[in-house]
């Protein structure tokens, strides 16, 4: 993989009276410049260091960096990667158990992956909540390597440890393509992918699957020859990494609407507005081949629009015989952030954890309000609006609509006018409803925020390089930035900004150890109840159930569905006559009582009741009580 930055310097400041090129087009080439002595920079009015092309090699060796960055940050999640949750024992067992059903229905049973085997097989009962099925060879090889609960643990847990290092080399390659230095780039990686908000959604590995959306949109930049340091280049366009931004864009859907939404509009978004300018402006100027890449555009954006109708068919029948699946505008009124919020870090945080603890116990559901980017990378994004590689216009531009988005995502607690513009987004913008949370457009904001701070440690790097060239005489022949004692004076200038974002991006997130279960799941006569049961406890029942994928009467997720609710209402009383029959006529064979789970429940004791009289056999397994309805 190469990213293509910019090899031609900035062109110098026009002279008074003279018109500053545009934006949009190539600069002129430059005036010849005085000779010079070997080795001492040229007398122009400022010095700079060019962003050279990243080679392969530099970008395997950023690949690796991501992963160990990800691994050192994240020991406990590595070490027990097969008996260990993130955050707490609610989401996370959800997304272990649907990942595990992915990977096991994938291979053989395609046809029937939306109807699980939680609810009794109730139909497209995997789409009550966000699907993640872009993981599945995770699950394969958690299946192959441990199976059952282990197995699903460990494919949550990549899943988790992958997306963090996606997210940080995701970054870092848009920045790179967008014609950023290696400096820059590196601290829009670290910006992304470390971003403190990210500790608040450990929970949610759809949340944290937010590297393919930074690398897609990098690919697709490069294929169409656009930078933010240059404009447009039509001799640069390439069709195939236009296909590569594409099959990356169409991956990223299958992990999930929540975030994969508003991204389908960005990217679409951006097509439609390249296309756009190629109608009315670049079609004279581009050579004959850019012509396929205008093609192959089109026809990849047309794919992923099939991809997401695909997709969104499982959710709109939910949505159709599932009331309760139906978000309202009322819960994003109650979950939006307040301005606080952009600079409040979770709980979790090693450095703001204590610090700010009276910011959030203001806060209705801290999980989704501590939407912090980053202290350090806001400042260097403001900073960026003065002092930057990038052009003013188009960094006035992200910077115009980083403001907007911010607005956005603070929901009712933005202006009035913006919070009627997101009503009607959430009226009128096809899938917007189904975002319950403006919160996580920070998604945004925090990208846009990572490629304004690359700019602007870019554009620090050469005017401290450029002073230091002056007083430094160069080793003869030196041809690289990062060679001799310039290059030093570059990793310095990177290394503060990225220490001091590593560092505030640190996080002491709990991993809950889980226990087996209580009796051998594979061996139970289908369909099974295990009690008690309820919307958070179901959670570690479905997780059992990936021990042979019985089909169980359990079932949590988003939303109750009212034949759960009926379920658990009628078996309050189990075991006595009026469960029982309940049960049977629903088609249940096999009920479990945990003993330990159910202290404090209605099935409290249930497990030690007299049954003489039942149509039923039990057998006491310990901490188990297992009853057969046959």
């Amino acid at each position: 993989m190469t990213l293509e930055g910019e090899r031609a310097a900035p062109a110098a400041e026009p002279a008074a009276g003279t018109a500053a090129p545009s934006d949009d087009e190539p600069a002129a080439e430059p005036a010849a410049q005085p000779a010079t002595a070997p080795g001492r920079p040229p007398p122009t009015a400022r010095t700079s260091t060019p962003a050279t092309r990243a080679t392969p090699l530099e970008v395997a060796l950023v690949a690796v960096v991501c992963l160990v960055t990800t691994t050192v940050s994240n020991i406990p999640q590595v070490t027990g990667a097969t008996t260990t949750v993130p955050g707490d024992l609610g989401d996370p067992l959800y997304f272990a158990w649907q990942l595990a059903w992915v990977g096991h229905q994938l291979p053989a049973h395609a046809g029937d992956l939306w109807t699980t085997n939680a609810y009794l097989g109730m139909p497209d009962s995997l789409a009550f909540t966000d699907a993640v099925l872009g993981y599945a060879p995770l699950s394969w090889l958690g299946e192959w390597l441990v199976g059952g609960q282990g197995g699903a643990l460990f494919a949550l847990n990549a899943a988790a440890l992958l997306a963090t290092a996606l997210a940080l080399f995701g970054g870092y390659a848009l920045a790179r393509a967008l014609g950023a230095g290696l400096p820059g780039a590196l601290i829009a990686g670290a910006g992304f992918g470390l971003a403190p908000w990210r500790l608040a959604q450990a929970t949610h590995v759809n949340i944290l699957s937010t590297g393919g959306m930074a690398l897609a949109l990098a690919c697709l930049a490069l294929g169409r020859g656009w930078s933010l340091r240059a404009g447009w280049r039509p001799e640069r366009m390439r069709a195939g990494w236009v296909v590569a931004g594409w099959a990356v864009a169409c991956w990223q859907l299958t992990l999930g609407f929540a975030v994969g939404i508003p991204f389908g509009y960005v990217v679409l978004g951006l097509s439609a507005s390249a296309g756009l300018a190629w109608l009315l402006r670049g079609r004279r100027r581009a050579p004959a081949r850019a012509r396929r890449v205008v093609v192959v555009d089109a026809v990849g954006g047309a794919a992923f629009c099939v991809i997401a109708v695909l997709l969104s068919r499982p959710y709109e029948r939910v949505a159709e015989t599932q009331p309760g699946a139906q978000r309202s505008a009322a819960m994003a009124d109650l979950l939006s952030p307040t301005w606080h919020g952009l600079l409040t870090a979770p709980e979790t945080s090693r450095f703001w954890g204590s610090r700010q603890v009276g910011w959030r116990q203001a806060m209705i559901w801290p999980p989704e309000m501590t939407i912090s980017p980053g202290v350090v990378l806001v400042v260097l994004g403001v900073l960026g609006l003065a002092v930057s590689v990038w052009p003013w216009r188009r960094r006035l531009a992200v910077a115009a609509g980083t403001a907007v988005v911010t607005l956005l995502a603070l929901g009712s607690h933005a202006p009035g006018p913006v919070w009627q513009l997101y009503l009607g987004l959430y009226d009128h913008l096809p899938g917007w409803n189904a975002l319950r949370t403006p919160g996580r457009l920070i998604i945004w904001v925090t990208l846009a925020l990572a490629l304004l701070a690359a700019g602007c440690v870019d554009r620090l790097g050469q005017v401290i390089a450029g002073v230091f060239a002056t007083r430094v005489r160069a080793p003869s022949g030196t041809r690289s930035p990062w060679r001799g004692p310039r290059g030093l004076v570059l990793a310095v200038v990177a290394a503060i900004p990225l220490g001091l974002i590593g560092y505030e991006g640190q996080g002491q997130v709990p991993h809950w150890q889980l226990a087996p279960p209580p009796v051998d799941v594979r061996v139970l006569d289908a369909p099974v109840l295990f009690l008690p049961s309820d919307m958070i406890g179901d959670y570690t029942t479905m997780l059992w159930s990936t021990q042979g994928w019985p089909v169980i009467a359990n079932g949590s997720s988003g939303f109750d569905p009212p034949a759960q609710i009926a379920l658990r209402t009628a078996v309050r009383g189990f075991p006595d006559e009026a469960s029982v029959a309940a049960l049977r006529a629903r088609g249940v064979h096999t009920v479990v009582v945990v003993r330990s789970r159910a202290v404090g429940t209605p099935w409290a004791g249930a497990a030690d009741r007299p049954v003489a009289g039942l149509p039923l056999r039990r057998a006491d397994a310990g901490d188990a009580v297992v009853y057969d309805l046959r």
